[in-house]
């Protein structure tokens, strides 16, 4: 009974047996998630879009967990310092992040140093939201439409400038890439945030904007700045009469972005299925999705694994992009 056979046998047991015991622990551990309050990392300061996302979501997920969802703000390198902090997170799924697409396909091109790769590092949980991009001209381009600016700027090099929130943003990018549609010279102006760039374009300091949806509505209402085109494959429900760049002949301006939830790395299939299941409820709530509506966002429903392909692309489609045109990001 003793023989080295049977040994090996019993210590093959029991190892099997203390692998099952503790995948069950965690299994039970993960059904009754959350068990305490669960933080949710913003990249950007208080009071912008993405903040706004972040705290609709945290109030739907804490009635549909019973728990308190905390919104904590980590400005910083472009989204970076948000991002690192989600990668050195324990994969429990107490810290998540909601992110955007400029963090995570832009900003990593422009630091040298990053020690984690987006795509194989974070975990990609949920789409939340898409947004476009709206050209909001200024008072003294006196440009009614898309086309009467483009030959401003054709007739006259240095009548057309344009506002972003800082080089490498997705507005910066969508202003070069009409700038170089349209063969027209136009001069990029970086602010530190894009509501100082559209003061100054409400003041006549520069041209033009591109402005998130939520940010459009309310210009083209007050009438201070005029919207002449939109970033979307097509029109946006809550500003119908705004025309595509495709529709005025620029299609290679579409710019889309996304707002997603992500996690860190290593996250068991089980957990990520409870977020995504949670996320969704929320996301199909009249009031999440009655709010994103009103601000121009489209509700994203989609799989962890469409979501994680569209990160993946959405890098790539901006490293040939930014490498085609020349763009610099510094």
């Amino acid at each position: 009974m003793s023989s080295p056979k049977i040994k090996k046998l019993l210590a093959s047991l029991s190892a099997s047996v203390l692998a099952f015991g503790l995948s069950a622990v965690a299994s039970q551990a993960q059904a009754k998630f959350p068990e305490k309050p669960v933080t949710l990392l913003v990249p950007y300061s208080t009071g912008g879009p993405t903040d706004l996302i972040a705290r609709q979501l945290a109030q739907g997920l804490s009635h549909v967990w019973g728990q308190p969802v905390v919104v904590e703000n980590r400005t910083g390198a472009s989204g970076i310092v948000a991002l690192t902090a989600l990668h050195r997170a324990a994969p429990d799924g107490y810290t998540l992040g909601v992110m955007v697409s400029p963090v995570t396909a832009i900003a990593p091109l422009t630091q040298k140093n990053m020690d984690f790769d987006v795509v194989k590092d974070i975990t990609a949980i949920t789409d939340l939201v898409d947004y476009a991009l709206v050209l909001m001209a200024g008072p003294q381009t006196k440009a009614d439409t898309l086309q009467a600016l483009i030959d401003r700027a054709k007739s006259d090099p240095t009548a057309i400038s344009y506002g972003s929130s800082g080089v490498g943003g997705t507005n910066h990018l969508a202003g070069e890439l009409f700038a170089r549609a349209a063969d027209a010279p136009m001069l990029h102006v970086p602010y530190k945030g894009n509501a100082p760039a559209i003061t100054d374009a409400m003041a006549g300091q520069i041209s033009f904007v591109m402005a998130q949806t939520d940010a459009a509505i309310g210009l083209a209402d007050s009438g201070r700045l005029k919207p002449l085109a939109i970033t979307s494959a097509k029109r946006n429900p809550a500003l119908p009469e705004i025309p595509t760049f495709a529709e005025l002949g620029l299609p290679e301006v579409n710019v889309e972005g996304w707002t997603g939830v992500m996690g860190p790395g290593g996250m068991s299939p089980e957990l990520i299925k409870i977020l995504e299941d949670s996320i969704e409820k929320v996301k199909q709530s009249p009031e999440f999705k009655g709010k994103m509506e009103s601000l121009g966002f489209v509700v994203t429903p989609t799989s962890s694994e469409a979501y994680s392909k569209r990160v993946k692309e959405e890098r790539e489609f901006w490293k040939k992009k930014i490498e085609e045109e020349n763009i610099p990001l510094q």
